[in-house]
């Protein structure tokens, strides 16, 4: 329990003083919470609501069989599922037991039924035939699926694979109620959240929705631990100036932008009685590739082009003034914050030494945080290309190497380094024609269909590995479609494999060796160069309880039920205090 003591002293013409107050945890009353994103639908296992607003601010609404804890690991949510067990290889078979309790917010119990609902129409294609909705965030995983099956009054979901597939906890997360979304459809027409659709099997159910904040209550039909707050809103801040304004003058009592400052962090470190915490995210920022564009086909232009780039420079000016740990990336498929990541290399580690198109193949498989100059050059003459002392480089007609790099305007980490990155790369003679997109999607689509040779866009890692082969195999199907993020059109025979092995490895130790294979071909290729983590910064009332920062994927709000106020303690009271409400 937190406690907080204040005191006030006076001066004047006799020694006065202000007896101190004692403020104490409470039941009830309202929280509100300022951030700076918009959710974009109902449905967040759709293409279109498959953002971070939507998923967070649904994680307390829509019930999931695992969540992402604070550490970054996954967890059964024990209020949803009193047991999920893997109770068979062979073929893999996992059995979930839902809670009796379980209820929608309409009363309509939560059983097998929304179970098969949701791998019906995220199965994708089967024998070149759709056999669920083509509006999905992924298939992967559920067109592993070869049965859902219901029994015990649909309270225990036995679920059958036909292929073995590694991360089966990631899978019937962010359910919907299948009563409804059989008569609206998986699709429905909505640009946000909608109290009609998204009911609740959480602690909170959506009370109203409008463009300027959404109001959660607390759900009276909820069967797990009691929230401690009434009412929960959440207002949408035009960006990090009027998020910090919002927590100074008492408008909200947590402060979540989805990027920030040095200006933002000096201002909510200098508050009283404001807490803030910043940690390495699990996002991090990487340039795209292209594989099949006239510019950059040839591995040894990538590779030109990777070694002009100084990411520690990137790091030093971009996020260094928010965490001194975050590091130049060391991988391609998980980010700094992550157990298997290579934490003592400043580049890849070559378990394995593949078989590579430049000229002159790397030793250690490293590549050096710093600019490298001279490999630059020597990758881009065994390109064709020249460069007359500081001039551009040119091919033999004398045309500019001209990369065309598009940036996911949507993020701010992605649009600072940006400039940066087109100064390294124009100082190295690499001319840049900059554009900016309004997602990550929008600016990979253009890097897939040939209108940009280059993608500046953050990644977000998890503790499901196999989500990775989406980035860089076309293993989900084509580009854009059913999940598949692979803006590259890199289809490498080899590293599909080492995908498809690792992926039905269901051992996490046996699968780890064909990542950290498919990881090195990756550098060897130069399909895509990673560069730092993303940092994250959370700003909180030191009259709230129980906030506690997540780095990991969208779950700020995965405890929002331990929450709470902080209440002056009466004079002579014993007890918890309720605050009105």
């Amino acid at each position: 329990m937190v406690v907080l003591t204040l005191s006030a002293c006076g001066s004047g013409g006799g020694a006065s003083s202000t007896p101190s107050v004692t403020y104490v945890p409470a039941v009830g009353g309202t929280l509100t919470i300022g951030i700076d994103q918009q959710p974009a639908g109902c449905n967040p296992n759709t293409a279109a609501g498959n953002t971070v607003a939507d998923r967070m601010l649904l994680e307390p609404v829509l019930p999931s069989s695992f969540l992402v804890s604070d550490t970054g690991l996954s967890q059964y949510d024990q209020a949803v599922i009193v047991q999920a067990e893997l109770q068979s290889t062979q073929p893999e078979t996992v059995v979930y037991t839902i809670d009796p309790q379980a209820v929608w917010s309409d009363g309509v119990p939560i059983t097998a039924k929304d179970f098969i609902y949701a791998w019906h129409e995220q199965r994708g294609v089967f024998a070149g035939l759709p056999v669920g909705s083509l509006d999905v965030a992924s298939t992967a995983g559920y067109d592993d699926i070869k049965s859902v099956v219901g029994s015990n009054k649909g309270k225990t979901v036995t679920v059958v694979f036909s292929t073995p597939y590694a991360d089966w906890q990631s899978l019937f997360n962010d359910l919907l109620p299948a009563h409804v979304m059989e008569k609206v459809g998986w699709s429905p027409a909505c640009h946000t959240l909608d109290p009609a659709v998204d009911l609740s099997g959480g602690p909170y159910v959506l009370h109203s929705v409008t463009p300027e904040q959404i109001v959660l209550v607390e759900n009276p039909r909820w069967w797990g631990q009691p929230a401690k707050l009434d009412r929960v809103v959440i207002k949408e801040a035009s960006g990090e100036a009027q998020l910090a304004h919002w927590l100074r003058t008492g408008v909200v009592q947590v402060a979540a932008p989805s990027s920030f400052s040095q200006a933002f962090l000096q201002s909510v470190t200098n508050m009283p009685y404001v807490r803030s915490q910043v940690n390495i995210s699990s996002t991090f920022l990487e340039l795209e590739l292209s594989t099949v564009a006239p510019v950059t086909a040839s591995a040894n232009v990538r590779l030109g082009i990777a070694h002009a780039v100084d990411r520690q420079d990137l790091v030093n000016q971009v996020a260094g003034f928010a965490d001194i740990g975050i590091m130049p990336s060391a991988s391609h498929i998980y980010s700094q914050t992550q157990g298997p990541y290579p934490s003592n290399a400043t580049g890849p580690v070559n378990l394995e030494a593949p078989t590579t198109t430049t000229t002159v193949p790397p030793t250690s498989g490293e590549l050096p945080s710093g600019a490298d100059l001279l490999s630059s050059a020597r990758e881009l003459e065994a390109a064709g290309y020249f460069r007359a002392g500081d001039g551009p480089w040119t091919d033999v007609s004398g045309k500019p190497l001209t990369l065309r790099l598009v940036v996911d305007g949507g993020d701010t980490w992605a649009k600072t380094t940006a400039a940066l990155l087109v100064d390294q790369l124009t100082k190295a003679g690499i001319d840049v024609e900059l554009s900016s997109a309004p997602s990550a999607d929008v600016a990979g689509s253009d890097l897939a269909l040939g209108s940009a040779d280059a993608a500046l866009i953050p990644l977000t890692a998890g503790p499901y590995t196999t989500e990775a082969s989406a980035w860089y195999t076309p293993i989900l199907g084509f580009t854009g479609e059913a999940g598949s993020q692979d803006w590259t059109n890199y289809d490498s025979t080899k590293v599909n494999q080492l995908f498809t092995e690792a992926m039905q490895e269901l051992d996490p130790v046996t699968a780890q060796p064909f990542y950290a294979q498919a990881d090195q071909a990756l550098w060897t290729e130069m399909v895509a160069l990673p560069l730092f983590a993303e940092p994250t910064a959370l700003a909180w009332s030191d009259f709230t309880t129980g906030v506690n920062p997540n780095p990991f994927g969208f779950g700020l709000l995965w405890e929002l039920q331990t929450w709470g106020l902080q209440t002056a303690e009466p004079v002579n009271f014993s007890g918890t205090p309720t605050l009105p409400g």
